[in-house]
């Protein structure tokens, strides 16, 4: 509390009205209204919920407009600290009181939160297979903080395989449809079918950047490569036209390689690792395709990480005993940037190590896992036996639990902990 009071004093008593001012007058045309006032939830609903305007006759301001003089703390944590929150503890505190009740479920905190709150908070894996016979699970980095009601995704209509994410949304395969859902408020749209063939593991990410974006719009990029041509076209969908269309650029630069599933989204670009360990990016506003080369030594695979708000590709080896190394490439011509040796303190005995069938010659098969985390800079790296999460700036290693052994065909697709409302498509 003492330390909220400090933050307080370095901005002025102008800059909160005016922000609150902003606030009111920006988004209340965007806020539904109901004529029964607000609606009450159960505890366990998620889901943001629309609520009645209420205006003051005499100041014509709102009615939950509150003045500089008679702000207090609370009032300064429930507007500008609580969409810096995950989803799953904005949940707890709705039991606070009615005010921050009323303010949690409505859809003005839910924007603010879904652009304001970044970090990775967990995992969702799946052994990735054509029968769809495996459920996916979530695994939390902080089980009291970021969590998800239901990590089977079962309130979806049938069995699915998840995709990849953005910013809080997944993209889930069905048998004949793709899915798009919140997996913390449980709403899902289901998406139209697509004029050309995708595959039974199809390279197709959702492209959603909720800043500025009110309307909640959001893309799908699939890259779609031709039967044996080196060639990948795009196609997209789009939310607001509720329709999918070919997009006129191709890329002919990948031959003799396959696109890698569960690809990334940032700062308007989607991109997916490849086979030949090269990085396949596609400008979704611009519609332009590029290949990024990485240059890795042969047999060495990574993944695409977010490192210092910039895409890096990460690799991992184990060269000895608890030593990992970890190669960090980036830039617009992905070289080296930097080595890092890291000790993860495995601590395994030499006769453990021989019997272990994950482990060759006394060294640990290790891999590095998607990541994309606005803040921290991290590098995830899963063993036999753990989870890491390493930081780059602190130099610090952080030890979770794995969901039983490393298994190549698990594909750990990287969440956000977000309230992001999904657009409502339009019937065609």
């Amino acid at each position: 509390m003492e330390l909220l009071k400090d933050n307080m004093m370095t901005i002025s008593s102008d800059e909160f009205e005016n922000k609150i001012m902003a606030d009111a007058e920006e988004f209340s045309p965007a806020i539904q209204q109901q004529d029964s006032g607000t609606h009450k939830v159960p505890e366990d609903d998620f889901k943001a919920v629309a609520y009645k305007q209420e205006w003051n006759e005499v100041s014509k301001l709102p009615a939950d407009y509150i003045r500089r003089e008679d702000m207090e703390i609370k009032d300064v944590a429930m507007k500008h600290v609580l969409p810096f929150l995950p989803g799953k503890s904005l949940m707890k505190f709705r039991a606070v009181s009615n005010e921050w009740n009323h303010w949690i479920v409505c859809p003005l905190l839910a924007y603010q939160q879904s652009t304001s709150f970044q970090k990775l908070s967990g995992y969702f894996y799946q052994v990735v297979d054509v029968d769809f016979q495996s459920d996916p699970n979530f695994l939390s980095l902080d089980h009291s903080a970021n969590g998800i009601p239901n990590p089977s995704l079962g309130f979806l209509p049938e069995r699915i395989k998840v995709l990849s994410s953005s910013s809080g949304l997944l993209l889930c395969q069905g048998l004949e449809s793709y899915y798009v859902c919140n997996p913390l408020t449980e709403d899902w749209k289901c998406i139209p079918p697509h004029q050309y063939y995708h595959g039974s593991d199809p390279a197709v990410i959702p492209a959603f950047d909720p800043q500025g974006n009110i309307e909640s719009y959001f893309h799908l990029v699939a890259a779609v490569p031709l039967l044996d041509q080196p060639v990948v076209f795009f196609e997209i969908y789009s939310s607001q036209s509720n329709s999918w269309s070919r997009s006129s650029s191709e890329c002919l630069e990948l031959e003799d390689t396959t696109l890698v599933g569960g690809g990334l989204y940032m700062k308007g670009m989607a991109y997916w690792s490849t086979t030949s360990n090269g990085v396949l990016a596609f400008d979704v506003k611009n519609e332009v395709a590029a290949v990024l080369r990485v240059p890795i030594p042969p047999g060495r695979y990574g993944a695409l990480t977010q490192v210092k708000d910039e895409l890096s590709y990460v690799t991992v080896y184990n060269d000895c005993g608890d030593v990992f190394m970890l190669d960090i490439y980036g830039g617009m011509d992905m070289s080296l940037n930097r080595s890092v040796c890291v000790n993860l303190g495995h601590k395994k005995s030499r006769q453990t190590l021989e019997k272990d069938p994950f482990i060759d010659n006394g060294t640990v098969l290790c891999s590095v896992l998607p990541c994309i985390n606005s803040g921290d800079d991290i590098v995830v790296i899963c063993t036999t036996e753990r989870i890491y999460l390493y930081y780059l700036s602190g130099q610090k290693v952080e030890t979770i639990m794995t969901p039983g052994q490393l298994n190549p065909k698990r594909r750990f697709i990287p969440y956000t902990n977000s309230l992001a409302a999904i657009h409502e498509l339009k019937k065609n």
